[in-house]
């Protein structure tokens, strides 16, 4: 499994969170998690709800913290702390290929 060691602001002081790298199958649900599809008329739409993508990629990534893991305390945090962590979980679930050059 990888992973990934993320320092952050917390309370003050420095912290580290520990992301993984989502498996296949978690990165599928996430995507059924995250997708509505609806019958408008007579054509489906579909929504992808980024908040559900962003909130719960980091539920299913985080696997340590200085904070209780779940999606309330995710809501809850900063919004720079957040942002943090997204980006971090983007670049750790990137296919090979397309990984970033910085490791």
């Amino acid at each position: 499994m990888k992973t990934k060691d993320v320092e952050i602001n917390w309370n003050g002081k420095q912290e580290q969170v520990t992301l993984k790298r989502l498996t296949f199958g978690e990165l599928n649900q996430l995507t059924e998690e995250a997708t509505e599809m609806k019958m408008v008329g007579n054509q489906p739409t579909i929504k992808i709800s980024q908040k559900v993508i962003r909130e719960h990629g980091l539920l299913k990534s985080i696997i340590k913290a200085p904070f209780t893991i779940g999606l309330k305390e995710i809501q809850d945090m900063e919004a720079e702390i957040g942002n943090q962590l997204f980006e971090e979980f983007t670049l750790l679930n990137q296919q090979e290929g397309k990984k970033n050059t910085e490791d």
